[in-house]
């Protein structure tokens, strides 16, 4: 298969992935709103997770050499995710707490989630040029999508105003860094 044919296939795949969801302004808010303390916990330590995560984003410099438009959008999710996750450290405290170390995942969706990361890592450092960008911005539209997501729901079943805010700014913040990404790579990748 070409360079360019996989191209077209895996631009076809994020676009029928997340690409659609932006045909509808904003998803239907299918979210349980009656929801107990450790679910909404589990919520927010997998909202933590993610940010932790995305937080070192722009670390991608250090060992791969990107275009500035790339870089531009790594470094903005990184100090974005880095904002989310002290934020979120802060809002654990207020009563009642919440515990941003327990996922309450099955096993199975874990090791799912490892593999895929295990996975898409090994695919940016194997590739170069375009090839790891695309695999890079792909990757980072899943996780903004994700992200804005489960801030969105999380915000339907919270309760506490000052909590609630955080997550329908989140909501906000990394909706705008996934329209970012999926702009980048219709623009920059389209064949």
């Amino acid at each position: 298969m070409t360079h360019t044919s996989r191209m077209s296939i895996t631009l076809a795949a994020v676009w029928l992935l997340s690409g659609c969801a932006l045909l509808e302004p904003r998803a239907k808010n299918d979210a349980p709103t009656n929801v107990n303390g450790s679910e909404r916990s589990a919520g927010y330590a997998l909202l933590y997770d993610l940010a932790t995560q995305q937080k070192h984003s722009s670390l991608l410099s250090l060992i791969k050499k990107e275009t500035p438009e790339l870089k531009a959008l790594l470094e903005r999710i990184s100090k974005t995710s880095q904002a989310t996750a002290t934020e979120l450290e802060t809002l654990a405290k207020m009563s009642p707490p919440l515990n941003l170390k327990v996922t309450h995942l099955p096993r199975i969706e874990q090791a799912t989630r490892d593999s895929i990361a295990k996975e898409t890592s090994k695919e940016i450092l194997r590739s170069n040029g375009v090839e790891m960008e695309l695999t890079m911005v792909s990757s980072q539209l899943s996780g903004m999508n994700y992200a804005a997501h489960l801030a969105r729901s999380l915000a339907l079943a919270e309760g506490n105003a000052r909590r609630k805010e955080f997550l329908q700014r989140t909501d906000r913040t990394y909706s705008e860094l996934h329209d970012q990404a999926y702009k980048m790579l219709s623009v920059r990748y389209r064949r």
